[in-house]
């Protein structure tokens, strides 16, 4: 919990280092006291892949689950079969780096990303996970290994994004980005807020709106 600022939350960026900054100083970002949570999915397609990265590794107010996108550079950093993969993705600005600073970079992401957060705030928790909650119980979620299987199914699927609500129990509402739409998609106590490729608009929110969003929500489990 964060009782004296802000909790920011903030879907997919993709290498929109300046967009962010700007997004910040317009919410009136205080740094000295807010904290800003991201999705993943932070580099790849944009101009600034590897400056963003650097900067969210390197600042110790920022957080960031593992998205898709950074998982796929890390298995180039472990395999050159993978880096064609990577940049087929949009991955081209790791053309770039020497062989150290990609190794470095994904050793960094391996160990300060992890694949899921819990949010505590003043209305409920928030879970954080970059695609969508591989389980129905979050409480499942936080108690299951590290594996490859788990880190695909955090990071890839988005089919709780489509067709009926679904609620994910053990948790307030949970929070994702990855799938690249016009408008934030409410299902059941799931949040989606992946807008910024389709509508120009950082999704840059406080945790407690995210929250306040999903309580407002008709729904059979409210």
């Amino acid at each position: 919990a964060n009782p004296v600022g802000v909790d920011w939350v903030c879907g997919d960026l993709h290498g929109e280092f300046e967009a962010l900054q700007a997004a910040l100083s317009n919410a009136e970002f205080d740094t000295s006291v807010d904290r800003l949570f991201l999705l993943g999915d932070t580099i790849d397609r944009g101009p600034e892949s590897r400056l963003l990265l650097e900067w969210v590794l390197g600042t110790d107010w920022v957080y960031s689950v593992m998205g898709n996108h950074e998982l796929m550079f890390i298995a180039g950093a472990e395999d050159n079969r993978n880096r064609y993969k990577h940049r087929g993705m949009g991955g081209h600005w790791t053309a770039g780096l020497d062989e150290t600073s990609y190794k470095n970079l994904a050793i960094q992401c391996r160990y300060q990303l992890p694949l899921t957060m819990t949010l505590e705030c003043d209305n409920g928790q928030l879970g954080l996970v970059h695609a969508q909650s591989p389980f129905d119980d979050w409480r499942t979620v936080q108690e299951t290994p590290f594996s490859e299987r788990f880190a695909i199914e955090c990071t890839w699927p988005w089919n709780r994004a489509q067709g009926a609500d679904q609620h994910i129990s053990g948790i307030t509402a949970v929070v994702s980005g990855h799938i690249g739409t016009a408008e934030v998609i409410l299902r059941g106590n799931q949040v989606w807020i992946d807008i910024l490729a389709k509508t120009g608009q950082v999704p840059l929110m406080p945790a407690r709106q995210v929250l306040d969003r999903v309580a407002a929500h008709p729904s059979d489990h409210q």
